[in-house]
């Protein structure tokens, strides 16, 4: 392959990182905190490619292109036209539901120094795991949390959220099963309120439940992952 249509290679693939991060795209691959080495990146990519193809086009005579060299670029230019969703149900269903053992509980001392009146907004990955393993501090408490339906079988249905340490290859499903209320579409995002619920007993380990007081269906926010 020449050089050349090496270089131009090297620019759309910089440019596609650009794109990603200007757009916001990225945040279903990455983490938030990964934006400006993308856009770092994306830039020197660019000024790299550009340098070498103007230094070897001044240096050769012969700059004709076979024409499926320009193949190449197919994935790239897909790259920053296609939108592909986040991960969602069909990832999640793939992996238990079974929430590990947190490192360090929480502790009573966290819900009695920021008591709020009416449902408390928590995480669908901090309730999936303090529900099982801190059930004194959670009995008798309401909560609301927001996550995209999975369904299960014989009717059972999870408010999920996709938690990641880095990128989505190391994506985590982090479910809580819905008592007491249809379950709404797939990958539908809902916010649910409801009380805490006794976990639910599986040959692999207990999963948080909530008892749904309300089901309410809400647009997928700009970060999908937590």
């Amino acid at each position: 392959m020449k050089r050349n249509v090496a270089g131009l290679v090297i620019v759309f693939v910089g440019a596609a990182l650009m794109q990603l991060a200007i757009s916001g795209t990225y945040l279903r691959y990455v983490k938030p905190g990964m934006r400006w080495m993308l856009l770092g990146a994306g830039l020197i990519l660019i000024a790299l490619a550009v340098a070498d193809v103007l230094v070897r086009t001044r240096a050769a005579h012969d700059h004709g292109l076979p024409r499926a060299a320009w193949l190449m670029l197919v994935p790239v230019f897909a790259l920053l036209v296609v939108d592909p969703p986040a991960l969602g149900a069909d990832a999640a269903q793939r992996q238990s539901p079974v929430a590990a053992k947190p490192v360090a509980p929480q502790g009573d001392s966290y819900w009695d120094s920021e008591e709020s009146a009416g449902p408390r907004p928590i995480a669908v990955r901090d309730y999936a795991v303090w529900a099982v393993w801190e059930k004194d501090s959670m009995q008798g408490r309401s909560f609301q949390l927001t996550g995209f339906v999975t369904p299960a079988q014989n009717g059972v249905w999870y408010v999920t959220r996709i938690g990641m340490t880095c990128c989505v290859a190391d994506g985590t499903a982090f479910m809580v099963e819905a008592r007491g209320h249809a379950a709404p579409p797939k990958n539908q995002w809902v916010t649910v309120t409801g009380e805490w619920a006794e976990p639910t007993r599986r040959a692999d380990g207990d999963v948080a439940a909530l008892t749904v007081e309300t089901v309410e269906p809400v647009t997928a926010p700009a970060n999908p992952y937590e």
